[in-house]
């Protein structure tokens, strides 16, 4: 049986109850709040942060055709779809035996044990992926055409990168293939697995030259690299 809805009827946004403007100002209220969680210190970051993740959560609940089915949160689903993952974990391992023969293989933002910051970039990964699909895609399609949306999540999972030249690039084409993946497949979990195993896979493989430790905001110029490294236990 298939997860979720049509695109048209993915946790739809109700256009009849409010202007293009209305959505507008909800989208830029989001990014807002996301954009400031990125370039604040630590206490501003988990509030500014949660608050959009809360107003997204809640934007999401209001829809009458919300559902937790519509989200894609089946373990059936991620099975049914677990060539993809066998895919994305092959495309993983080729690139940790080529980094490792190039030796650019290197430790997880330096931490000696790693399992803190894996375990915190696979939640965060599956919240990126909530307030990209479930909100930003979902609105987006509501107001836009197919295309145009798959574009425009690119282009927000950018912002949210900046300002990472590298990565902020890297982050419009990865926006558009998630976005893309879940609306033929309909599974959050499938695409957050996917983010995390490429992501981490990066972190470990890419120099840091290239994608500076996956630094984003005001972490990109001050550091440390990560939430998880700097709440976490002593490298």
């Amino acid at each position: 049986m298939d997860i979720g809805l049509p695109v048209a009827a993915m946790g739809a946004v109700n256009t009849a109850s409010g202007s293009r403007f209305a959505i507008a100002l909800r989208l830029l209220l989001a990014l807002a709040l996301l954009e400031t969680a990125l370039w604040t210190p630590l206490p501003l970051t988990i509030l500014c942060g949660g608050s959009a993740l809360c107003y997204m959560i809640w934007s999401w609940s209001q829809e009458a055709a919300s559902r937790t089915h519509t989200l894609g949160l089946e373990l059936r689903g991620l099975l049914r779809e677990s060539w993809l993952l066998a895919a994305t974990v092959g495309f993983a391992v080729a690139a940790l035996v080529t980094a490792y023969s190039l030796g650019s293989l290197h430790r997880l933002w330096g931490q000696r044990n790693p399992l803190y910051a894996i375990a915190a970039y696979a939640i965060w990964a599956l919240v990126q992926q909530f307030m990209l699909q479930c909100f930003f895609f979902r609105v987006l399609s509501a107001v836009a055409s197919r295309v145009s949306s798959l574009v425009l999540s690119g282009v927000v999972f950018s912002m949210a990168h900046l300002p990472n030249p590298s990565l902020t690039l890297l982050t419009f084409f990865a926006g558009i293939a998630f976005s893309s993946i879940y609306l033929r497949k309909r599974n959050l979990f499938l695409v957050a697995l996917m983010h995390a195993i490429l992501g981490l896979t990066l972190a470990v493989c890419a120099p840091d030259t290239w994608f500076h430790e996956l630094q984003v905001g005001r972490d990109f110029q001050v550091g440390p690299a990560t939430i998880a490294a700097e709440i976490g236990p002593q490298r």
